[in-house]
C-alpha cells in the first residue's frame, strides 16, 4: 500500500504555487495547506487545489493546527531560517528550496536543527533531476571522461526575467550561478575548492541593489580548474528564456550539456523567446518536467528510496563556495578556502 503524506507549503508566490500545484496531484502526498503572510493570496491557490486545502497567514498558525509529514519552505531565502527551526522541532520533515539560507550561520542551524530532530532535510537544487545533467554526471562517474580537467558553466538570463521577481533581495550568485556550483559539486564527488577568484559588476542593474553579471574561477584539491558565468543583463527581446550550458574536458573524454533551446520556439510582433519545455512547463493545468519530478523524488526519499535530491550538507558546501565567489568579487582578492 503506498503511503500517503500530509503535506504543507509556505509561500504562496512563483515557486510555492508550483509546489503546492504539484503536491495536490500527487498521490502519495495529501496537501493539506498553504501558509503565507498575504492571506488573501494563500486562500487564492488554496482554492484553486481542493476544498480541503487549508490556508493560514503564519507557519505558527499551520504547526498550532496541523500534523504534518512534510513542509515545504518556498518563501524568500532570508526567511527560511525561524520556519525551519520551529518545523524541525515539531518532528516534521522539510524541504527547503535552494539555498538552504542567505548566511551560512542561518544554513548551519538549519541543519543541526534538523539532525537534533532526527528528521530529513532536502534542498531544492532542480538541475540535479534535469536528466540532462544527470546523464552527465553518469559520464564522469563511469570514468569515460578520465579526470576532470576543466568545467566551463553558463546561466544567462534576461533583464526582465529574475531582476523582476527578485531583484534587490539577494546577490546573483546566490540567485543564480549556486545552481551550477551544486551541480560542480555534485559532479567532482571527492574533490573539495581551494581557491577562488571572482569579479561582477552592476552597470545596468545596481540601482535595484543586484548585479549585471558575475564570472568567477575556482580551483579543486584534484587540479580541476571550473569557470562560473552568471548574467541577469540579457536584453528583453533575448531567445533564450535561460541561456545555459556546461562543458567539461577530461583526461579520457569531454562532454557538453547544452540548454540554451527548449525545442519549442515561438515568435509574434512582440516578443520572441524560448518556452519552457524541461523544468516547470504546463501540461493543462498540471506542472510538469524536473520539478515535478523532484518532489516526486522527495516524497520516495521519505519513504526510505534513495534519491539525488541534495542534503542539507551538500547545501551548506554549495552556499560555502557561493559566499566565497561574492566576497572574492566584492574585495578583489583571491579566496582561500
Amino acid at each position: 500500500m503506498t503511503t500517503q503524506f500530509r503535506v504543507a507549503v509556505i509561500g504562496a508566490g512563483f515557486m510555492g504555487s508550483m509546489h503546492a500545484s504539484i503536491f495536490a496531484r500527487e498521490p502519495r502526498a495529501k496537501l493539506v495547506a498553504i501558509v503565507d503572510f498575504n492571506i488573501e493570496l494563500a486562500r487564492s491557490v488554496a482554492a484553486k487545489l481542493g476544498p480541503d486545502v487549508k490556508a493560514y497567514a503564519s507557519h505558527e498558525d499551520l504547526l498550532a493546527n496541523e500534523e504534518l509529514d512534510l513542509v515545504s519552505i518556498c518563501t524568500p531565502d532570508h526567511l527560511h531560517l525561524q520556519p525551519a527551526l520551529d518545523i524541525a522541532a515539531k518532528g516534521i520533515n522539510l524541504f527547503v528550496e535552494k539555498p538552504i539560507a542567505s548566511t551560512i550561520e542561518d544554513g548551519h542551524k538549519i541543519v543541526d536543527a534538523c539532525k537534533a530532530a532526527g528528521v530529513k532535510l532536502g534542498i531544492g537544487y532542480l538541475l540535479r533531476f534535469d536528466p540532462r545533467y544527470f546523464k552527465a554526471r553518469e559520464l564522469i562517474q563511469s570514468g569515460k571522461i578520465g579526470t576532470p580537467i576543466h568545467i566551463y558553466t553558463r546561466r544567462n538570463s534576461a533583464r526582465t526575467e529574475g531582476p523582476k521577481r527578485y531583484g534587490g533581495t539577494l546577490p546573483l550568485a546566490l540567485h543564480v550561478t549556486v545552481h551550477d556550483v551544486d551541480l560542480v559539486l555534485w559532479m567532482l564527488e571527492g574533490q573539495t575548492p581551494v581557491s577562488v577568484y571572482a569579479q561582477q559588476t552592476d552597470i545596468l542593474l545596481g540601482e535595484i541593489g543586484t548585479q549585471d553579471t558575475i564570472a568567477a574561477m575556482v580551483r579543486f584539491s584534484g587540479g580541476t580548474l571550473v569557470n562560473f558565468e552568471s548574467a541577469w543583463s540579457l536584453p528583453a527581446g533575448a531567445r533564450h528564456m535561460i541561456d545555459a550550458r556546461m562543458e567539461l574536458i577530461g583526461t579520457e573524454g569531454s562532454f557538453e550539456v547544452q540548454c540554451g533551446d527548449s525545442g519549442l520556439y515561438f515568435a509574434d510582433n512582440q516578443t520572441s523567446r524560448e518556452i519552457d519545455t524541461q523544468h516547470w512547463p504546463m501540461f493543462g493545468d498540471t506542472v510538469g518536467g524536473d520539478l515535478r519530478q523532484q518532489l516526486s523524488s522527495v516524497l520516495e526519499w521519505l519513504d526510505g528510496k534513495p534519491s539525488q535530491v541534495a542534503t542539507g550538507e551538500e547545501a551548506l558546501r554549495s552556499l560555502e563556495l557561493t559566499r566565497a565567489m561574492i566576497r572574492s568579487a566584492e574585495s578583489g582578492l583571491v579566496e582561500r578556502l
